[in-house]
């Protein structure tokens, strides 16, 4: 079994929101678009009531909730392995969900089987209200007959079926938060460990109550209250109490509250190395521990696996403590043990390991949530761009993606030169005037690379998943082509940015080195092994090393270390940055507004270097 579709009404920050989820999903986007809302909500609605914590006013769209205010949830459930509703009694029968029927291409549900509609399903909802008198939220979980007339789930004549435990149970939903405490997970004091421990035969209970009454009664000559030291205290205390209280008990020192709960809850893992004592885990690096996670759900999804049941898996950032070639593992063994996986990553290693349809780029605006696959169907025989952009060079696509704005520009050697021109002017940041001095171009701005100039596809491209799209182009007439052929696409970029007459990249560049021409032109035949008379010269050099990195980095690294061409730059940099942002109210001199290109969508910019 498995999820297919999850809605989200009035919960946290989402008004409303329709995600769309496969067999393995990746959510991607910025922080506070709304991924662990969407795994939250999950939670809500399938994990176990221990796993679930308690809701506030601030779990409420708007954090204000009057009488009227509602949370609403709803899952759509498909994937049983027959169609035949009898076989799945806690799903359904007159007391349970009614059955529909699933358009497996579309996600859309029929009261009906046909041609289209194959798959079995059925839906549940979640649903809060915050008591005003009592000040604390009620919830309810039920099977939904009907969406589009559900009415308030907390009406009087609301006559709702609630889902059994059995049913969850079979589903078998299981969350991995981003915030963990790691050393403890194998361990008692965890839930998925008991869950392991329940699903592989259950805790040792003869082996509990033998340790329980051991410590009841420790053998003579080990009791803590009879050691030097500790005997007297003890001692003069129980003489004490037998003056103040009548059959007065005696004090004893235990090292647990000798119940099951508190043996069960001061188990704690260790690791051995070699023939010393183990070390607790707390005790080793976090990357070491965190593996712990994968042990646990390896053996889970294996017992579930040999019993029939399936295992639905959320995890947060799976990336935490963990270096790649353990995160390409650990997502591979995710996607091989359970049915469905559902991950949200800041990673593009990891978003890189799922395939277009199933990278989901989230993005919530004035609580609107949508969810976006990187491109759904992908083409049987993809261009050579797409080839480039969706595989080669997924990494970095999904990195810009998680940025609040994107730029497209003409070719490769554009993303190159702003990198490394961004990296070498932040390694020399000093610690006053951080934003003045170091532009935060990287930190708001992702840079999507494109080949052959294909600024049109790439923009068609990206532009299905993300909203805020700028471009930037050389100013010739190769340039002026492109740009016309993007600008009449509805929607247009956001932003377009054009370098003056007849520039490309490399002719800025030149241009920052015109901050200190004299010096930085001996100091760049020094780096580069040439001699420039010029800028002009300087210029022509670059334009011939367009794909060879290193010359990139010796420019940048040599200009960053001139303080005015770091201050150049800097400028530069800042103002493109605020440009692509704000475009309808940036002001900078760097960049003339042409009124003539520019409209209530679309603002377009010229370089007018001083």
């Amino acid at each position: 079994m498995k999820v297919v579709r999850l809605t989200i009404n009035g919960f946290r920050g989402i008004r409303s929101a329709d995600v769309v989820l496969g067999d393995h999903s990746v959510l991607v986007g910025p922080n506070n678009s709304g991924k662990t809302t969407i795994i939250e909500a999950l939670a809500l609605l399938f994990g176990r009531d221990k796993l679930v914590r308690r809701l506030t006013e601030h779990d409420f769209y708007g954090s204000e909730p009057d009488a009227t205010a509602r949370i609403l949830c709803i899952a759509t459930v498909s994937g049983f392995t027959t169609n035949d509703p009898q076989h799945y009694p806690s799903w359904f029968n007159l007391e349970r969900g009614v059955e529909k029927w699933l358009d497996p291409n579309t996600k859309t549900l029929s009261a009906a089987l046909d041609q289209q509609h194959t798959d079995l399903a059925v839906q549940i909802g979640f649903a809060a209200r915050f008591d005003l008198d009592e000040l604390e939220a009620e919830t309810i979980r039920f099977f939904v007959d009907d969406e589009a007339t559900l009415g308030d789930p907390f009406a009087e004549n609301a006559h709702l079926r609630p889902i059994p435990a059995k049913a969850l149970q079979e589903l078998g939903f299981f969350l991995v938060p981003a915030s963990r405490t790691w050393d403890r997970w194998i361990s008692f004091s965890s839930e998925l460990f008991r869950r392991v421990v329940a699903t592989l035969g259950g805790i040792p209970a003869e082996t509990v109550r033998a340790e329980r009454q051991r410590l009841w009664k420790p053998p003579e000559g080990t009791q803590l209250e009879d050691q030097d030291g500790l005997s007297e205290i003890i001692s003069s205390a129980n003489n004490e109490l037998r003056g103040l209280i009548s059959n007065a008990p005696r004090l004893q020192l235990r090292l647990t509250s000798t119940d099951s709960e508190s043996i069960l809850d001061t188990i704690v893992p260790h690791f051995v190395h070699g023939e010393g004592p183990g070390l607790p885990s707390r005790r080793h690096g976090t990357g070491l521990v965190s593996l712990q996670s994968l042990l646990l759900l390896m053996q889970f999804g294996k017992a579930r696996a040999e019993t029939g049941q399936s295992f639905v898996l959320a995890v947060e950032e799976p990336e935490l403590h963990i270096q790649p070639s353990q995160q390409k593992r650990l997502i591979n063994r995710l996607n091989a043990l359970c049915d469905q996986t559902i991950v949200t990553t800041h990673s593009p290693i990891v978003a890189a390991m799922f395939p277009p349809p199933a990278t989901l780029f989230i993005e919530t605006r004035e609580g609107v949530l949508n969810a976006r696959p990187l491109m759904n169907p992908v083409p049987a025989q993809p261009t050579n761009h797409q080839q480039h952009l969706l595989y080669a060079w997924r990494q970095k696509l999904v990195a810009a993606l998680m940025h609040e704005c994107v730029l497209i520009p003409e070719g490769v050697s554009d993303v190159a030169w702003l990198e490394v021109l961004q990296t070498a002017l932040e390694q020399h940041q000093g610690w006053d005037n951080v934003q003045e001095n170091t532009p935060l171009f990287s930190t708001f701005v992702g840079v999507v690379p494109t080949i052959d100039a294909k600024i049109a596809d790439t923009f068609a491209l990206v532009s299905a998943v993300h909203p805020r799209l700028c471009i930037l182009v050389d100013g010739d007439n190769d340039g002026r082509g492109y740009f016309d052929a993007v600008k009449v696409i509805d929607p247009p970029p956001r932003c377009v940015v054009l370098w003056p007459q007849d520039w490309a990249m490399e002719h800025v560049v030149s241009w920052i080195a015109g901050a200190d021409e004299a010096a930085m032109l001996t100091a760049l035949e020094v780096a580069l092994g040439t001699a420039f008379a010029d800028r002009a010269a300087l210029a022509a050099h670059l334009l011939t090393q367009k794909s060879y990195a290193p010359t990139h980095e010796n420019v940048a690294v040599t200009l960053m270390a001139n303080a005015a061409c770091r201050a150049c730059a800097a400028q530069l940099l800042g103002a493109l940055c605020d440009v692509l942002r704000d475009p309808a109210s940036a002001k900078t001199p760097l960049f003339t507004r042409i009124d003539e290109d520019s409209t209530a969508d679309m603002h377009v910019f010229r370089f007018a270097p001083t």
